[in-house]
């Protein structure tokens, strides 16, 4: 069974609506309707209230729903998401490097440094996206 369908019938179990649930978890009623619906997974922190409220183990919560352990296995890889924000980071590097080399030395060719701006332009924002996401 899917975490979210055994969301349902932990709470239904409970006689809790959606929303008294949700109360007691600290979080929006739609929120748990996307949890039961299975559009988006509970965190870590979310996933532990919900086995404290219905005195249920981590383990048979989460058991059978490769989807939610896939999830948070990608969700709490550190080493990976450092690997993405060292790569953006030499990336910006590189390209700053690009955008003085190139400015430097050819000096009559607008349409180049403007290429090279564009791509530093969008290197960056993939920086700053990298940035958000760890927060």
């Amino acid at each position: 069974m899917d975490l979210g369908k055994k969301i349902i019938e932990m709470r239904k179990n409970a006689k809790l609506s959606q929303e008294q649930l949700a109360e007691k978890l600290n979080v929006t009623r739609q929120t748990i309707s996307n949890w039961e619906n299975g559009k988006f997974y509970p965190d870590i922190d979310a996933l532990v209230k919900i086995s404290k409220c219905f005195n249920i183990s981590l383990d048979d919560l989460l058991s059978y729903d490769d989807k939610v352990l896939e999830y948070l296995k990608d969700s709490t890889d550190v080493v990976k998401s450092n690997k993405k924000l060292l790569y953006a980071i030499l990336l910006n590097i590189l390209i700053v490097i690009l955008f003085i080399i190139v400015g430097i030395t050819l000096n009559e060719s607008i349409s180049i440094i403007v290429i090279v701006f564009t791509i530093s332009i969008i290197s960056f924002s993939y920086l700053f996206y990298q940035i958000i996401k760890k927060l």
